[in-house]
C-alpha cells in the first residue's frame, strides 16, 4: 500500500498547489490503477451477491489487499477535485468507486455468521492439513464476520506467534550460515509482523538487522553505478520522467542507508541528471502553462469576436477594458518565447485588430468634440506671439548655433557665441536662446577634447610601428585601432579629414602587420600539428595497452589543447585557413574518441573491481565485449570458460568431480563410511564371499603313502576329514582335491585315506598334520558376515575397514586376497559415494594398479589352488601386496572426509579478478587474506598466489600482486578455512600409527598444495 499512501499525498499537494501538474503524473496513473482494480473487484462481489453466493463474494473481498480496506484507502475525500483535476491538466482520469457495492458488502460483514458457516469447515481443513497460511487468513475473516468469537481469536494469537517463532527459528539457523540474503529476508519478514516491543528483546533479531542493513547498503551501493549508467541512457533518449523517478530511488537509497556518492564521478553525475530533471520538468511545466495561456486566450478571444459582433450596448470602457487585457494576454503569451500554431496566432492577430479598430473609432468620435476648442487656443497663441517680436530674433539665432551643431563646424559656432556675448547681451535673456548657447559651447569643448584624444591615439599607433611591424601585440593593436576609429568617428567637419585619413594609413600597415603575424603563426601550428599526426598514428591504437594510450592521450592532449585556443582568435584576421581548422578538428575528435574508449574501459574495468559475487563479476566480463582494445580480447574466452563457483570448488577439492562434490555436501556415507542398509544385490556378494566354498572352510593335510613308496604331497579337503578307527585300520573320509599341474580345473572328489597294519609296517595311505589353510584363516579373520547384522538389514562395518583387514593381512594367499579385493571393489562400485570411496584415493590408485598387474587375467575364487596360476601369479601378488601393509584406507577416508567436509562448508568467496597483465584486482575481503585461488595456465586447474602482506594497513601493502601462472580475467577466490591447519590435521589424521602417509598427487589441489 506505500505506493498508493505516496501517490495520495502527491494528490493532496498537487489540489493546494504545492506542486506542478507534471509532478503527480506518475500519482495519477498509480491512483487511477488502483481504482481500477476495485471497480473490478468491486463488480465481482456485486455478481455473487445478485446470484446469493454471500461465501464466495467474502472470499473476493478477502483476497490480498483486502477489498473494504483497499476501498477506504482510494476513498481519501476529494474524488470529485481530484476528477476536475485531472480534466483540467490532461491526466489520466480514475474510475469512481461504487459506493453502493461497497455498502452492501458492509452490510453482508456486519450480519456475522453462524458456527456452522462453510468458514469454519474450511478454517478447520487448514488446521488438520496444517496449512498456517490458509489458516491464519480464514481466521482473520472470521473474526471481521464474527468480532466475538473469542476461540478465533485465541486461534489468530496462536497462529501469528507460531508463524513469528517459525520465522525465528528459521533466523536463527540462517545465522549460522553465509546466506546473508536468507538472513535479511526473514529480518525484513519478522520486523513486518512483530511489534518493536517484542523485537527488542530478541537478540537473534538485532544480529540479522545488523546484518540486514549492512548487506541492503551493499546491495544499494552495488545498484547506484548501474542505475546512473542507466539514467544517462535514459537522458540521452530525453525521457526526464524516467530520470526523475529513479532520482527519486536513488536519493531515498542515499538517506535511508546513510551514505554518500562514492567517488568524484558518482556525485556529479547525480548534480548533472539532477539538473537536467529539473531543467526537463521547467521546461515541460512551461509548456503546460503555455498550453493554458492560449486556451485561456483562444477562449477571451472568441468572447471579444462575439461581443464585436453583436455591438449592442458596447461602451468605450468596456471596449478600452477588453483592448487592455487583449495586450496583456498578448505579452504574456510572448512571455513564454514558445511558437504558437499559425491557424490560432492568425486568429489571435485578426482579433487585436479588429478590437483595436473598434476603440480607435470610438476615440476618433470622442476627439471631434474638441476641435473647436483647439482653434480657438490657436488664435489666442498668435495674439501672443505678435506681442513678442522681440523673440524672433533671438530665435533665428537659437536656430543658427543649432545648424552650426547639427554640421559639426564648432569654430563658427563658438565665434558666433563670442559675439553674441560682447555685442547682443540682450539677447542673451531669452531662456531658450541661452540653454542653447550653453548647450553648443559644451559641445563644442568635447569635439576639442574628442579631437585631442584621437590626435594622440593616432600618434600612439603611428609610434608603435618600426617599418611594418609592431611593437604591440595583435590584440593590443586592432584595440587600440577600434579605439582610436571611435574616436575618429565622433569628429565632424572639416576636423575629421585628417584623422580619417592617419587612420586609413594606420589600418593599412595593421592588415599587413597581421597578415605576416598569421602566415608564421600558421607555419609553427602546422608544423605542431604534424608532429602531433605522426604520434597519434604511431601511440594511439586499440592494438596497443590501455595504459599506455592513456599516457599518450593525456600527452597530445596537453599539446593540442593551445592550438585549439587559437581557433577563436581575439582578432578575427588571425583565424587560421580552413584546411588547418580541420585537421585540428579532425585531431580532437580522433583523440576524443580514444578518450571516450579508454573512459569506457576505465568505467568497465572500475566496475569489474567493485563486484562483490562471482554472478555480477560474470555480467561485469559481458561488458569487456564492447571494449575495443585487444587487451580486452581474453574476456571472450574468460566467458566461455568462465566455471561456476561449484565447478571451482570441486576443482580446488575433488579433482573436478562435480558429483563427488555433490556427495561431500550431502555427506553420503556419513562419518562411519557405510549406508544404513544394504541393498538386495550387495547382501547376495557378501553372501557370495561369505559362503565361497573354495575359500571358507578349506583345511590343508600331509599324505604319507606307505604302499607305492611315493613321497608324501599335500591335499586339500572341504572341511576337516573324520578320521574313523575300523579294527586295526584307520580311515579318513573328506572331499578332497589334489593339484595337477596339468589340470586348471579345481574339483573336491569324495574319497578316503585308508591306513592298516601295525607300527612299522604300516601299508596304505596316511593324512598327518591337518590344519585349517591359511587362506581359509585369512577369510575369517576378514569378518566379512560382521558387515551386516545378523538379519542383513543394518550395516555394521564399513567396507573400507574390510579392505584394511585384507591388505594387513600377510599369510593368506595373494591370490586369493586379489579375487577378495576385487570382489570388495564390486561391491563398492555398487553405491561408492556410500561406502566411501571417493573419500580414498590410494585405495582407488591400489585398484587400479592391481587391475593393469593381472591385465587381461580374471582370477577365479578357486585359481590361489592351481599349481599353474600360484607359479604364474602367487610372486607378483605377493609383491603387489608387501607394498600395501601400511595402507589404512578407513583411516584416510575420516580424514579426507573431515578435510573436505570443513573445506566444502567454508566454502569459497569471491575476492577479485586477474587484470589482463596478470596483477591481481582485490577486494576488501580479498586483501586481508593471505592465500588466493585462481585459474591456473596448466589445463585450468586452480592456483595458488600467496599474499605477502595480508592483513597489514593499506600504506604497508604493495601495489601489485603478480599471478604470472594464471589466466588473464580469472575470477580469484578465498576459502575462509584455515588451509594449513586442515592439512596439519589431515596429516595427522592418517599418520596416527607413526607412519607418514602423504597425500596423493591426484588429491585436491587445496589439501597437496604447499
Amino acid at each position: 500500500m506505500k505506493p498508493l499512501t505516496q501517490a495520495i499525498e502527491a494528490i493532496r499537494a498537487a489540489l493546494k498547489e504545492e506542486v506542478p501538474p507534471s509532478a503527480v503524473e506518475d500519482a495519477a496513473v498509480i491512483y487511477a490503477q488502483l481504482c481500477s482494480d476495485v471497480e473490478r473487484r468491486l463488480d465481482l462481489v456485486a455478481t455473487m451477491l445478485q446470484k446469493g453466493s454471500d461465501y464466495q463474494a467474502l472470499q473476493v473481498a478477502e483476497e490480498e489487499p483486502p477489498l473494504l480496506d483497499l476501498a477506504a484507502s482510494v476513498s481519501f475525500g476529494e474524488e470529485k477535485n481530484w476528477q476536475i483535476y485531472c480534466e483540467a491538466h490532461g491526466l489520466k482520469v480514475a474510475a469512481r468507486v461504487d459506493t453502493r457495492i461497497i455498502l452492501d458488502l458492509e452490510t453482508l460483514y456486519g450480519r456475522g455468521i453462524s458456527a456452522n458457516h462453510p468458514l469454519y469447515k474450511d478454517f478447520r481443513a487448514a488446521v488438520l492439513s496444517r496449512d498456517d497460511t490458509k489458516s491464519l487468513r480464514i481466521v482473520k475473516t472470521i473474526l471481521k464476520l464474527n468480532p466475538q468469537d473469542d476461540n478465533a481469536r485465541k486461534e489468530l494469537q496462536r497462529l501469528e506467534n507460531k508463524a513469528l517463532q517459525e520465522k525465528i527459528d528459521l533466523l536463527r539457523e540462517a545465522l549460522k550460515t553465509d546466506d546473508e540474503e536468507r538472513i535479511a529476508t526473514l529480518t525484513e519478514d519478522i520486523k513486518a509482523v512483530a511489534p518493536p516491543s517484542k523485537l527488542e528483546r530478541l537478540d537473534v533479531f538485532d544480529q540479522g538487522e545488523n546484518i540486514r542493513q549492512a548487506l541492503r547498503r551493499r546491495q544499494a551501493e552495488a545498484r547506484v553505478p548501474d542505475m546512473l549508467i542507466t539514467m544517462q541512457m535514459l537522458k540521452a533518449e530525453g525521457r526526464w520522467r524516467q530520470v526523475g523517478q529513479m532520482l527519486s530511488v536513488v536519493n531515498a537509497m542515499f538517506k535511508e542507508h546513510g551514505f554518500m556518492p562514492s567517488d568524484a564521478a558518482q556525485k556529479t553525475s547525480v548534480e548533472d541528471l539532477t539538473q537536467f530533471h529539473l531543467k526537463e520538468r521547467a521546461a515541460d511545466e512551461k509548456q503546460r502553462n503555455f498550453d493554458r495561456t492560449l486556451k485561456t486566450f483562444l477562449t477571451f478571444v472568441e468572447e471579444v469576436e462575439t461581443r464585436l459582433l453583436t455591438g449592442a450596448g458596447v461602451t468605450f470602457e468596456e471596449i478600452a477594458g477588453k483592448d487592455e487585457s487583449f495586450v496583456k494576454r498578448w505579452k504574456e503569451l510572448e512571455g513564454y518565447q514558445l511558437p504558437v500554431a499559425t491557424e490560432s496566432l492568425q486568429r489571435l492577430r485578426s482579433a487585436g485588430q479588429e478590437l483595436r479598430a473598434k476603440l480607435e473609432r470610438m476615440q476618433r468620435a470622442k476627439r471631434l468634440g474638441n476641435i473647436s476648442l483647439a482653434a480657438a487656443a490657436l488664435v489666442l497663441l498668435c495674439c501672443i506671439s505678435a506681442i513678442g517680436l522681440h523673440a524672433w530674433k533671438a530665435w533665428t539665432l537659437t536656430q543658427e548655433l543649432a545648424s552650426y551643431q547639427a554640421k559639426e563646424n564648432y569654430s563658427a559656432a563658438e565665434g558666433l557665441i563670442k559675439k553674441l556675448r560682447s555685442e547682443e547681451e540682450l539677447l542673451l535673456r531669452w531662456p531658450y536662446l541661452q540653454a542653447r548657447i550653453e548647450e553648443v559651447s559644451a559641445w563644442a569643448a568635447k569635439s576639442r577634447v574628442t579631437g585631442k584624444q584621437a590626435a594622440d591615439a593616432l600618434l600612439a599607433l603611428e609610434n608603435s610601428f618600426q617599418g611594418e611591424k609592431s611593437k604591440l601585440t595583435a590584440t593590443q593593436l586592432v584595440r587600440q585601432l577600434n579605439d582610436a576609429e571611435a574616436l575618429v568617428k565622433q569628429l565632424g567637419g572639416d576636423v575629421a579629414a585628417e584623422p580619417k585619413n592617419r587612420l586609413a594609413a594606420l589600418k593599412t600597415k595593421a592588415d599587413l602587420h597581421l597578415a605576416t603575424v598569421l602566415k608564421q603563426l600558421t607555419t609553427s601550428t602546422s608544423t605542431t600539428l604534424g608532429k602531433l599526426e605522426k604520434r597519434d598514428t604511431a601511440e594511439l591504437s586499440h592494438e596497443k595497452l590501455a595504459a599506455n594510450v592513456s599516457t599518450s592521450c593525456t600527452a597530445i592532449d596537453k599539446e593540442l589543447k593551445p592550438l585549439e585556443a587559437l581557433l577563436k582568435p581575439e582578432v578575427p584576421a588571425l583565424a587560421f585557413p580552413t584546411d588547418l581548422e580541420t585537421r585540428i578538428h579532425a585531431l580532437r575528435q580522433r583523440l576524443n574518441t580514444y578518450q571516450e574508449d579508454l573512459r569506457t574501459f576505465a568505467a568497465i574495468r572500475k566496475e569489474t573491481a567493485g563486484t562483490a559475487s562471482l554472478d555480477d563479476y560474470r555480467k561485469a566480463i559481458t561488458k569487456w565485449q564492447a571494449v575495443k582494445f585487444v587487451e580486452a580480447a581474453p574476456s571472450l574466452k574468460m566467458l566461455d570458460t568462465l566455471p561456476t563457483e561449484k565447478a571451482f570448488q570441486a576443482a580446488l577439492f575433488t579433482g573436478g568431480d562435480q558429483e563427488v562434490l555433490q556427495a561431500v555436501l550431502d555427506n553420503k556415507g556419513g562419518h562411519y563410511m557405510a549406508p544404513d542398509t544394504l541393498l538386495e544385490t550387495e547382501l547376495k556378494m557378501i553372501l557370495s564371499l561369505l559362503h565361497n566354498e573354495y575359500l571358507n572352510n578349506i583345511f590343508e593335510s600331509n599324505v604319507v603313502h606307505y604302499s607305492s613308496k611315493k613321497p608324501g604331497g599335500t591335499v586339500w579337503s572341504m572341511g576337516k576329514p573324520e578320521a574313523k578307527v575300523i579294527g586295526g585300520s584307520t580311515r579318513w573320509n573328506a572331499k578332497f582335491y589334489q593339484p595337477d599341474p596339468t589340470q586348471r580345473a579345481v574339483l573336491f572328489i569324495q574319497q578316503s585315506f585308508t591306513r592298516a597294519g601295525e607300527v612299522g609296517e604300516y601299508q596304505g595311505d596316511e593324512i598327518t598334520t591337518t590344519r585349517m589353510s591359511q587362506t581359509s584363516d585369512f577369510m575369517n579373520s576378514m569378518d566379512i558376515g560382521r558387515i551386516s547384522d545378523e538379519k542383513g538389514e543394518r550395516v555394521l562395518k564399513s567396507l573400507l575397514e574390510v579392505c584394511d583387514k585384507l591388505v594387513q593381512d600377510t599369510l593368506g594367499s595373494p591370490i586369493a586376497k586379489a579375487f577378495v579385493m576385487l570382489k570388495l571393489e564390486d561391491l563398492m562400485h555398487l553405491r561408492p559415494r556410500e561406502w566411501g570411496l571417493h573419500y580414498c584415493p590410494s585405495l582407488q590408485q591400489d585398484l587400479r594398479m592391481l587391475h593393469q598387474t593381472l591385465g587381461t587375467t580374471s582370477l577365479r575364487s578357486e585359481d590361489w589352488l592351481v599349481p599353474d596360476m600360484r607359479e604364474k601369479w602367487q610372486a607378483p601378488l605377493a609383491a603387489f601386496f608387501k607394498t600395501l601393509k601400511d595402507r589404512a584406507y578407513l583411516r584416510e577416508a575420516i580424514a579426507h572426509r573431515n578435510y573436505l567436509r570443513k573445506a566444502t562448508q567454508a566454502g569459497l568467496k569471491f575476492a577479485g579478478y586477474v587484470e589482463t597483465d596478470l596483477s591481481l584486482v582485490l577486494n576488501s575481503q580479498g586483501r586481508s587474506a593471505g592465500e588466493l585461488w585462481v585459474l591456473g595456465r596448466e589445463n585450468g586447474k586452480p592456483l595458488m598466489v600467496a599474499n605477502p602482506d595480508a592483513g597489514k594497513a593499506a600504506a604497508d601493502t604493495p601495489k601489485t600482486i603478480m599471478a604470472t601462472a594464471s589466466v588473464p580475467l580469472s575470477p580469484a577466490f578465498i576459502v575462509t578455512a584455515d588451509r594449513r591447519d586442515l592439512l596439519k590435521q589431515y596429516q595427522e589424521a592418517r599418520s596416527s600409527t607413526g607412519v607418514d602417509l602423504k597425500p596423493l598427487p591426484t588429491e585436491s589441489p587445496f589439501l597437496t598444495n604447499p
